[in-house]
């Protein structure tokens, strides 16, 4: 179930450092000895809390992400279960722009998803329609996420943390704030895409491709990553974490302003992109939930039995349900 919060995952290191003998130097050894030793605490409730999750096949959350840039918010949403290798989902997207007129636009896309083994079906409405879309190949993709990780992968997931402290430590819960190593991610990133090389559309498609994950790249190794992990003392298992990847956003942003190739983009790319860097907010919740939110999750059949087949996700007969009015 740590695949859930695949970005919440890897190992902490502490570094002990040897000062000379003097009393004062007595004195940091023994603040850092027992900064050591709440370090150490902290990285074994860590630890273990992922695997205890880990070693529940039925798990139900709630995620839940939001993205600001001005003058735009966009909003996603949705319950989810996870039951061994089956998934069900059910949510909402949705966005707002205002314009320099002062008008908002806006349009809200609720959706569900339901996918076992290699069968997977998206639901979603747009102009008061909703279309049906099958999905085997995202399905395939997803299983590994899904399942339950292996005492190996759980420590490659671990590896990738930096340091764990502890915030709040009571009889009923834990909350941690957990920094990611983002040299690790990067690194993690770089294997991936060596993996599944982009061998797809032409070679200049390629090379702009290769490019982007070079400053994703960048990104990571120069953000500052870390969120907050709240451990349920009730059973020792995760119960919610708060990831802010706006860094990511930002450090990726600049490494395209600082390409010395891209000094001759258009003025709006650069405000764009400066925007991004500056200016922006991407931000993730993740809960669990109790089995009493299973019933959110079932599709109603009204939906099942006015869905339109489609062949793309985006069915290009079907408008965006989108609103234009007057912001007060």
């Amino acid at each position: 179930m740590s695949k859930i919060f695949k970005l919440a995952a890897s190992i902490f290191l502490v570094v002990a450092l040897c000062f000379s003998f003097t009393l004062e130097n007595s004195v940091s050894a023994a603040a850092k000895d027992k900064q050591t030793k709440q370090d150490e605490k902290a990285m074994k409730l860590f630890r273990q809390s992922i695997i205890n999750t880990a070693g529940d096949n039925k798990q139900i959350f709630r995620q839940f992400f939001i993205f600001m840039v001005p003058d735009i918010q966009s909003e996603l949403t949705f319950n989810g279960k996870i039951d061994g290798h089956t998934l069900a989902i059910a949510g909402e997207l949705g966005f707002w722009m205002t314009g320099n007129d002062g008008k908002t636009t806006d349009f809200e896309t609720p959706f569900y998803i339901t996918q076992s083994g290699n069968d997977m079906v998206f639901y979603y409405k747009t102009d008061n329609q909703w279309t049906k879309y099958s999905a085997p190949s995202v399905a395939a993709n997803l299983m590994d996420v899904i399942t339950s990780p292996t005492k190996e992968e759980i420590e490659k997931e671990v590896s990738m943390v930096k340091s764990v402290d502890i915030l709040q430590d009571n009889d009923s819960r834990s909350i941690l704030l957990v920094r990611l190593d983002g040299a690790k991610l990067a690194e993690e990133l770089k294997a991936s895409a060596k993996e599944n090389p982009a061998d797809k559309g032409t070679a200049e498609e390629v090379a702009m491709q290769n490019k982007i994950f070079g400053y994703l790249d960048t990104g990571l190794r120069n953000a500052d990553l870390w969120y907050t992990w709240k451990i349920d003392k009730k059973n020792n298992r995760t119960g919610a974490i708060t990831f802010d990847l706006s860094p990511i956003i930002h450090e990726t942003a600049l490494a395209v302003l600082d390409d010395p190739e891209n000094k001759d983009l258009p003025d709006e790319i650069k405000e764009l992109l400066e925007t991004l860097a500056y200016y922006s907010e991407l931000k993730a919740y993740t809960s669990l939930l109790g089995p009493e939110a299973e019933s959110s999750l079932i599709i109603p059949q009204e939906v099942i039995d006015t869905a339109v087949p489609s062949k793309d996700l985006v069915s290009e007969n079907v408008s965006a349900n989108v609103a234009t009015t007057e912001s007060k």
